[in-house]
């Protein structure tokens, strides 16, 4: 049995136990931005087989979104159509009443 406490100490660091910023791939894009190109692929590239649709679906989650979350506070996609088209989603997250949740 090896001892790595010597290596440890010297070439280790303390890694904080929650994750104070999103998980990112390539230092670029966010965790769930992949998941929802994989998703695209699936949808546009396996099953109904329509590659302009992807391609440009792609560009935008994967070239345009980033670079607009980096410049924006979180949850633009989500509050912005809300706040700018006067949309309205009675729900759980909107309830009906005076008070708006999502805005």
């Amino acid at each position: 049995m090896h001892d790595y406490s010597e290596i440890r100490d010297k070439l280790g660091r303390k890694v904080s136990q929650t994750i104070d910023s999103p998980i990112t791939v390539f230092e670029f894009w966010e965790l769930n931005d992949v998941f929802i190109a994989l998703f695209i692929i699936l949808i546009f590239g396996v099953i109904f087989y329509s590659w302009w649709t992807m391609f440009i679906l792609l560009a935008f989650f994967l070239g345009i979104g980033p670079v607009i979350k980096k410049r924006n506070n979180k949850g633009v996609f989500l509050h912005w159509p809300y706040s700018k088209l006067n949309m309205s989603l009675p729900a759980l997250i909107n309830p009906k009443g005076k008070r708006k949740y999502s805005d």
